[in-house]
């Protein structure tokens, strides 16, 4: 049987990241996670996670992340859904002028696993 994909999970709210993990775990996939999001680079070179799964708002401000993730060779193939409480079409269009696969706003629903999971390439 083939390992599961890992996706990473960076959030600093700590009930987030629980809720997130708890439906990846559901969703048949494995999980790291990054609260401090200082780590999201660092993590995502060694894990090499199928998709990262990214807060805008942490102490590292989230589109930094993200074009940082996006301009290096070593990461810039890693699927990257962003998932902010940010609302407004012009931080999404920024968002995935940078290279973000798709943008989600918190609360996230039911359905938002299942698209992490498909693009992780799980077949629910």
């Amino acid at each position: 049987m083939a390992d599961k994909p890992t996706i990473l999970i960076a959030d600093d709210e700590p009930g987030v990241v629980a809720a997130l993990a708890r439906e990846a775990r559901r969703a048949g996939l494995s999980y790291i996670t990054d609260t401090s999001s200082h780590l999201v680079h660092e993590l995502a070179l060694k894990h090499q996670p199928a998709v990262i799964i990214l807060d805008l708002k942490q102490h590292v401000d989230g589109r930094d992340l993200l074009a940082m993730l996006k301009k290096d060779p070593r990461t810039k193939h890693i699927k990257v859904l962003v998932l902010s409480a940010i609302e407004d079409q012009f931080t999404r269009h920024v968002c995935l002028e940078l290279g973000a696969d798709d943008y989600d706003v918190k609360p996230f629903d039911p359905s938002f696993m299942s698209k992490v999971a498909r693009l992780a390439g799980v077949e629910n």
